[in-house]
């Protein structure tokens, strides 16, 4: 593909973006235009970041996920992403220190299907692997390999140390690709052209996202449904998590109560996104189990509403009235879906506190 190909192919795909904005089902208020535009210019710095960068299978390196990745597809507001290319049948060997995080998983990805899913084709809990001294060490090879990403789950960031790590390709053939290492890294406009080209797919594939994860959901808002990676072909999931999605939706007088039993898990969380998977980790669209209020009985009680309902655990819409909602549990199942009513915002305080 040529050099004006390739920057044809990213107008195209930002004209899509813009029509899978105004093009959406449901009706749009000011405030969900705003932060749907918003998405656009946050998938394309992402999509434009991950091009200026060089992921080298040969010479690996963990890049953290910047902060204009970290607001597309669901990332997670507790959660770090360390992520790696690799390649096929090779040998790798990742070895650091723990850290002080609540949960430190390495999970290895296929390459992506036509719909962007990536299949695990590995994975440990570093807690599975650790040395007494807190460090570890992991090596792994599959003959469909692409990537690697090390996540890190935070109850409190700032009272909570971040782990460190290193990948390093170790068999036969890493010695082979160390021979013009320096000349290797400067990229002709053949690559460049490609990397434009890439960053156009992405683009295209975040912006119908609500389309290919659950799209079928959409019709019943308010009712949470079981999924394991498995179930989710459209994203990058954790195979060590249990997730409980629904659409949400409700009207500008209403709130969503969320009733649910949690299950015993070192950690669980309830995420709020809108309607096209864009989180918001400056909002307070993120609620976990440490800073969750439980009820005598073990049950808990989220609202999600436009503004402070008056409650201790809340969920903020910020005008939004559609979107996404999921929980992550963590080496865990629940028994029983959480379970959602819509009822007017002026019934909150009059509401029974438990299930």
């Amino acid at each position: 593909m040529s050099a004006e190909d390739s920057w044809q192919s990213i107008i195209e795909a930002l004209e899509f973006a813009v029509s899978r904005i105004e093009g959406d089902p449901d009706p749009l208020n000011d405030r969900e235009r705003a932060d749907g535009n918003l998405y656009v210019m946050r998938m394309l710095t992402a999509v434009t970041q991950s091009t200026t960068l060089t992921l080298d299978p040969d010479r690996p390196s963990f890049l953290t996920m910047l902060d204009g990745v970290r607001f597309v597809g669901a990332a997670g507001p507790d959660i770090d992403y360390d992520v790696a290319a690799v390649r096929p049948d090779s040998l790798y060997s990742i070895s650091g220190e723990r850290g002080e995080a609540t949960y430190v998983g390495t999970t290895v990805y296929a390459g992506a299907g036509s719909g962007g899913a990536s299949a695990v084709v590995a994975s440990v809990d570093v807690d599975d692997i650790i040395n007494e001294d807190g460090t570890f060490v992991w090596e792994f090879s599959h003959p469909e390999a692409a990537r690697v990403i090390v996540r890190q789950y935070f109850h409190d960031r700032d009272a909570q140390t971040r782990g460190s790590w290193s990948i390093t390709r170790v068999d036969a053939g890493a010695s082979d690709t160390a021979i013009g290492a320096e000349t290797s890294r400067l990229m002709g406009s053949a690559e460049m052209s490609a990397r434009v080209s890439n960053a156009a797919k992405s683009l295209r594939w975040n912006a119908q996202l609500n389309q290919l994860w659950t799209p079928e959901r959409r019709s019943f808002p308010n009712e949470f449904v079981r999924q394991t990676c498995d179930d989710i072909v459209a994203a990058i999931p954790n195979p060590d998590v249990v997730y409980s999605t629904t659409w949400w939706k409700m009207a500008d007088d209403e709130v969503i109560v969320v009733d649910f039993v949690p299950p015993t898990t070192d950690y669980w969380a309830l995420q709020l996104c809108d309607r096209w998977y864009q989180c918001f980790p400056d909002r307070r669209t993120n609620i976990n189990n440490r800073e969750a209020f439980v009820n005598a009985d073990g049950s808990v009680r989220i609202v999600v509403s436009d503004g402070d309902p008056g409650v201790p655990n809340w969920l903020d819409t910020s005008g939004h009235r559609v979107g996404v909602m999921f929980f992550r549990w963590l080496h865990a199942d629940i028994s029983e879906q959480p379970v959602c009513r819509v009822v007017k915002r002026s019934e909150v305080g009059s509401l029974s506190s438990t299930v």
